[in-house]
C-alpha cells in the first residue's frame, strides 16, 4: 500500500481512477526517477475537485517526463499566515533532503511558500547541491533549467500577496467588530450564533451548565472547585470532558461569555514579527467616546463579567485563580521581624524588617530562616497569641476614629476596593483608557507641529475624536467615585465586619489600615519573657500625613 494512500482517498479518488494515473501502487524507480509532490488549500472552501485536477496535471507532467509520483503530500493552512508551521511541507522538502526524491512538484508557486525569495533561494541551494529540484508544473518553472530567477520573483509576489490577504483579512474583522459582530470561531461554551450573523445568544442545551457555573464563581468558589462542584453535578463540557479549572477560567474571563466583543493582542518574536500566539483571554472592545461594544445576549452581564474577573484575578493573592486553600494565619505577609541587626555585630541599630511567615504553630522571621543566623538571629512567637493581640488592636485602633477622620475615609476606600472588586476594575479600565487617549493626542500633536506629517483638517478630526474619549473616561471616572464616595461605610460597619470576617477578610482589613511596615514584632528580652505581647509590637497605622500625602 502506498504511504499516501489515506491522502488520496480523503481527496476523492475512486480506485479506478488511481489505477489509471498509477497512483495504486507504490513507485518503484530510483530517486532520480521519482517525485514528490505537494499540494496545499487556504481553506474548505476551495473545491476537492479543483485540487483533483492539481493532481492529475502533476502526474500527467510527471508522466511526460518518465517520473513516478513516490508520494502526494497535502494539508490545508491558510495563504496569509506566513508564521504558520507547516509539517507536510517541511515533510515534503525533508524527503528531497534526504534522499528518496530528487523532484519536488508544486502546481503553483504561491502554492508552495510565501515566505519570498530568501526562503525559496536558500532552499534551492540545498537542493542544487542534492542535485535535485524544484518544478512547477503550471508555470513551466524547473529550477534546474534557469529557472531560479524567476521563482525568485512569484515567490516575492507571493510574499506580497500574503500581506495584501491578511491586511484584508484584518481590515474585514475590525469593521465587523465595530458594528457588534464577534467575529470568527466558534462561540464560548453556553452560547450559540446564527450562521453569519455575528451575534451571540444562550445555547437551549449549554446555557444552564454554563449559568451555573456563572453563579458559583459568583458565589465566591474558585476555580478549582467550581470545576468540582459541576463534575459532582454531572455536567460536562461541549466535548463531553470534565471540568478543570483552566477551563473555568478561560470559558469565564471571555467577553464573550458577557456577549461583549473580544479584543486580544498579538504577541510578538524578538524582531517585532507577529506570531499565532495571542495574549490572555481579551478584553471587551471599546467604541470612540469608550463604550463597551456588545455582540448579543451572553451567559452574564457585563457587571457580573467584571466581577468574576476581578474575583479570579484575586484581591490581594492568588488563591481565586488557582485554589488555594484560604488564609488561615492573620499575620502573614503584615508581620515583620523587630530584631536589631545591631544585635548580630552589623552595628546598623536597625530593625530586621524581614517578613514573618507562619510554621509549626508560630511567626518565625524568613530572613532567619533563609539566610541563617549571620544575617538575623530572628524573632519567633505564638501564632494564636499574636494574632489575638493584634485583632484587639485593630477594633480599638478602629473604634477610636471619628467619622469624618481622613484616616476613617482612607480606610473605607480601601476596604471597598477589597470587598468591590468590579468597581476597583471598571476603574482600572477607565484610567487605562484616559491614559492612552491623552498619549494619542501627544503623538498627534508631535505629528502635526513638530514632524508635520499631517494637515490641520485631519489634525483636528482625530484630535476631536481622542477629546472625546477623554471627556467620556473622565465622566466615567467621576460617576464611579462618586458611587464610591456614597456607599454605606462607617467604623461601625467596619468593626462589624471585623467580627463576622473569616481570616482572608481580616487580613485585608488589617492591610487596610498598615503602611508599608506592617506590624514590627520586637524580640522577647528572655525565654519565658512575661512581657504583654502588645508591648512588644509597633504598628504602623495609616496617619493623616500618609493619607494627604497620597491625596
Amino acid at each position: 500500500m502506498r504511504e499516501d494512500q489515506a491522502t488520496l482517498v480523503g481527496l476523492g479518488f475512486g480506485p479506478e481512477e488511481l489505477a489509471a494515473l498509477k497512483l495504486d501502487k507504490p513507485a518503484t524507480a530510483e530517486p532520480s526517477g521519482l517525485m514528490d509532490a505537494y499540494l496545499r488549500r487556504s481553506s474548505r472552501k476551495e473545491d476537492l475537485a479543483t485540487l483533483r485536477g492539481h493532481v492529475r496535471d502533476m502526474v500527467r507532467w510527471a508522466q511526460m517526463n518518465g517520473l513516478q509520483i513516490r508520494r502526494v503530500w497535502f494539508e490545508q493552512l491558510s495563504a496569509s499566515k506566513t508564521s504558520v508551521r507547516r509539517r507536510e511541507f517541511e515533510k515534503a522538502t525533508q524527503s528531497i533532503m534526504e534522499g528518496r526524491s530528487r523532484t519536488l512538484g508544486v502546481w503553483k508557486t504561491d502554492r508552495f511558500d510565501r515566505r519570498g525569495m530568501g526562503a525559496v533561494g536558500r532552499m534551492l541551494d540545498e537542493f542544487d547541491r542534492r542535485q535535485a529540484r524544484l518544478v512547477s508544473v503550471s508555470e513551466g518553472l524547473d529550477s534546474a533549467r534557469s529557472g531560479r530567477m524567476v521563482f525568485a520573483i512569484l515567490s516575492e509576489r507571493a510574499r506580497e500577496e500574503a500581506k495584501d490577504i491578511a491586511q484584508r483579512v484584518k481590515t474585514g474583522h475590525d469593521a465587523h467588530k465595530a458594528e457588534g459582530r464577534r467575529g470568527t470561531g466558534r462561540p464560548p461554551f453556553g452560547l450559540r450564533s446564527a450562521p453569519g450573523s455575528g451575534k451571540v445568544e444562550p445555547h437551549p442545551d449549554e446555557y444552564g451548565t454554563a449559568r451555573r457555573l456563572a453563579d458559583l464563581l459568583l458565589a465566591g468558589k474558585t476555580t478549582k472547585d467550581t470545576a468540582h462542584k459541576l463534575d459532582e453535578e454531572g455536567h460536562r463540557t461541549r466535548s463531553g470532558a470534565t471540568w478543570s479549572p483552566t477551563a473555568v477560567s478561560k470559558l469565564a474571563q471571555s467577553p464573550l461569555f458577557a456577549g461583549m466583543v473580544p479584543v486580544r493582542r498579538r504577541k510578538t518574536d524578538e524582531h517585532g514579527n507577529l506570531l499565532d500566539v495571542w495574549e490572555g483571554y481579551g478584553e471587551p472592545l471599546r467604541n470612540g467616546v469608550g463604550e463597551i461594544v456588545l455582540c448579543g445576549t451572553g451567559v452574564v452581564t457585563s457587571a457580573e463579567w467584571f466581577r468574576i474577573k476581578a474575583l479570579i484575578a484575586g484581591r490581594t493573592d492568588t488563591r481565586w485563580a488557582k485554589g488555594k486553600p484560604e488564609a488561615k494565619y492573620l499575620g502573614t505577609g503584615s508581620y515583620r521581624c523587630g530584631r536589631i541587626r545591631e544585635e548580630n555585630g552589623t552595628g546598623k541599630g536597625e530593625p530586621c524588617g524581614g517578613p514573618m511567615s507562619h510554621r509549626g504553630g508560630r511567626y518565625r522571621c524568613e530572613v532567619r530562616q533563609t539566610r541563617g543566623s549571620s544575617v538575623c538571629r530572628g524573632v519567633v512567637t505564638l501564632a494564636d497569641r499574636i494574632d489575638r493581640a493584634v485583632g484587639q488592636a485593630w477594633v480599638d485602633h478602629v473604634a477610636a476614629l471619628e467619622p469624618d477622620d481622613p484616616v476613617a475615609v482612607e480606610l473605607a476606600r480601601r476596604w471597598l476596593a477589597f470587598t468591590n472588586p468590579e468597581t476597583q476594575l471598571r476603574k482600572s479600565e477607565a484610567q487605562r483608557a484616559l491614559e492612552a487617549a491623552h498619549q494619542r493626542v501627544r503623538k498627534l500633536e508631535d505629528d502635526f507641529y513638530v514632524y508635520g506629517k499631517m494637515d490641520e483638517e485631519r489634525f483636528e478630526e482625530l484630535s476631536e475624536g481622542q477629546r472625546t474619549v477623554i471627556e467620556s473616561m473622565a465622566r466615567t471616572l467621576d460617576v464611579l467615585d462618586a458611587e464610591a464616595a456614597l456607599s454605606p461605610v462607617t467604623i461601625e460597619s467596619l468593626r462589624e465586619a471585623w467580627d463576622a470576617a473569616d481570616m482572608a477578610d481580616r487580613r485585608m482589613l488589617l492591610k487596610c489600615t498598615l503602611g508599608p511596615k506592617g506590624v514590627t514584632v520586637r524580640p522577647a528580652v528572655r525565654q519565658g519573657d512575661h512581657t504583654p505581647i502588645l508591648e512588644r509590637l509597633e504598628f504602623d497605622w495609616i496617619s493623616k500625613k500618609t493619607v494627604l500625602i497620597g491625596s
